[in-house]
């Protein structure tokens, strides 16, 4: 499986997981993204792509 982890980095540089097994993540405007889980869950989130770590199955977005 190639599910990642979401997590929202924020000013103070601490990050917390927002989704779990997310499959697909799609740009819906400026810095936004619909994350889509595995199992049909969504979640729109505002941030800017930091990293993307596919052998982690880990992605950063950070709070703007």
């Amino acid at each position: 499986m190639c599910e990642s982890n979401v997590f929202l980095k924020k000013q103070d540089g601490t990050e917390t997981l927002i989704m779990e097994n997310v499959a697909a993540i799609t740009p819906s405007g400026t810095d936004t993204f619909l994350l889509k889980g595995l199992l049909g869950d969504r979640q729109e989130i505002s941030g800017r792509i930091e990293d993307i770590n596919l052998m982690a199955h880990k992605i950063v977005l950070v709070a703007i």
